[in-house]
């Protein structure tokens, strides 16, 4: 792996994490943080086949459990302007991609997803081959009726 690519760097005492410099062409605010052996040519296949075509949606995984053996997380701004005071809005968005032991791949935009993920993690450590997770995806009820939000539960 080209060393100007990627870092690798200790993210918390649980596991290493691998920084992907997203900001090769200038002027992007992307990160990408990734727990995948990227020195393991199988990981980075795995890596590569989510970024064109995932396996699954999180979405249509409800009460699914799924033993993650590594995640790959996105982070960019999303800018709006507020059309009442002119004010420039920055929100991130927290593309996650979760990847089982039999390789397959599972996405999600969901920022509940995302921070119910982070929660985990926090706990956890990074999941790799040698410190798999299991996860529920659930569903739950938001304030707005009707709506529901996707999250995932720790398996023990």
């Amino acid at each position: 792996m080209k060393e100007e690519l990627v870092e690798t760097r200790k993210d918390n005492e649980l596991a290493n994490v691998t920084v992907l410099k997203t900001d090769l062409f200038g002027n992007s605010n992307a990160k990408k943080i990734t727990s995948l052996d990227l020195n393991d040519p199988d990981q980075i296949d795995m890596l590569l086949n989510s970024m064109t075509e995932a396996d699954f949606k999180l979405n249509d995984c409800v009460g699914k459990v799924i033993t993650v053996v590594g995640v790959n997380i996105s982070e960019f701004p999303n800018n709006t302007i507020n059309e009442e005071t002119g004010e420039n809005i920055i929100r991130y968005k927290h593309p996650i991609c979760l990847f089982d032991e039999n390789g397959k791949s599972y996405v999600s935009g969901s920022s509940m997803c995302y921070f119910s993920l982070m929660n985990i993690i926090s706990f956890k450590g990074m999941p790799t081959k040698e410190n798999p997770i299991k996860v529920e995806v659930i569903k739950v009820p938001a304030d707005t009726k009707g709506h529901e939000y996707l999250k995932l539960k720790y398996v023990k």
